[in-house]
């Protein structure tokens, strides 16, 4: 679990334990950067990270870079994206569902038998080294910045703070907003739903980057229905299935915060996983997640 006291680039880091068990850390981030960039649920996926290191030498401004979990399940290269996140987003990181798996792991000895599949929690946990499995095992689930006078909450957003409940990757922006708006903060930040937003409303901003390697836009409801949430949303395109991230900038006294599309080869990442035998998630929902933005 994170430290009481750490230090990371000039960052100065505190965490407590909430009376339900949720891990908070606090930073003050170096206001000598000039943007914010965070994004969220990377899955294990190589290309998208690759290709964000491209687009992030776009930015002429100091920028510092925030994970905003789920590291893993779904891709080939769980490790790699830790590997990314560490270089990264060292001390900027929250845990997702799927990472929280990981904790589950180093709770008990994982089954016996051969390997688990390379796209899994399990695969990726069985593969870590013992620096990796420290930097898992310290992740905050809240993470609390002071930036330029600024207050932002980042959470991952399978759960929230005024109920049990999980939250359901489904619900549209207008529900997330009121789940987790909160006047206290400036900004908050969640990931989960795999759909970007940027919400400014009375009871507080809430944004979402959505998914820098696998945006879901489409999915079906309890009817069988298909829904697809880009068609009510002014902001997007029900012919754009790029992935996306979000940026934070400061101007006029406010934040700005900015969902940023961008691509990667995605038929290249398929192609890849398409040579690899034993996995876990078959190839006709692989394609359907990554180029079609959609959930079968």
């Amino acid at each position: 679990m994170p430290s009481e006291q750490g230090t990371a680039r000039g960052e100065d880091a505190r965490a407590s334990r909430s009376a339900i068990g949720r891990v908070t850390a606090a930073i003050d981030v170096d206001p000598a950067a000039r943007r914010l960039v965070i994004v969220s649920d990377l899955h294990g996926y190589r290309e998208p990270l690759e290709a964000l290191d491209q687009r992030l030498t776009r930015f002429s401004e100091p920028s510092l870079v925030f994970v905003n979990g789920d590291i893993f399940e779904g891709g080939i290269d769980g490790l790699f994206a830790l590997d990314w996140t560490m270089r990264r987003a060292a001390d900027r990181t929250t845990r997702g569902n799927h990472d929280s798996a990981i904790f589950e792991y180093l709770k008990a000895e994982p089954p016996s038998g051969e390997g688990a599949p390379d796209d899994t929690e399990l695969g990726a946990y069985r593969a870590m080294t013992p620096e990796q499995l420290d930097f898992v095992k310290r992740l905050p689930d809240i993470l609390d910045l002071r930036w330029r006078g600024y207050s932002l909450r980042l959470m991952h957003g399978h759960f929230n703070l005024r109920t049990p409940a999980r939250t359901n990757w489904r619900l549209p922006p207008t529900e997330l907003s009121e789940l987790f708006a909160d006047r206290e903060v400036d900004l908050t930040v969640i990931g989960h739903t795999h759909y970007p937003f940027v919400s400014q409303g009375a009871a507080g901003a809430v944004a979402n980057p959505g998914s820098v390697a696998v945006p879901l836009f489409r999915h079906r409801d309890h009817s069988g229905r298909e829904i697809d949430r880009r068609a009510d949303d002014p902001n997007l395109s029900v012919d754009d299935s790029r992935p996306s991230f979000l940026t934070v900038t400061e101007a006029d006294g406010r934040l700005q915060p900015r969902i940023e599309r961008f691509d990667y080869d995605r038929q290249g990442l398929l192609r890849r996983h398409a040579a690899r035998d034993g996995l876990k998630i078959p190839l006709d929902i692989r394609r359907a997640w990554i180029v079609e933005g959609r959930a079968p």
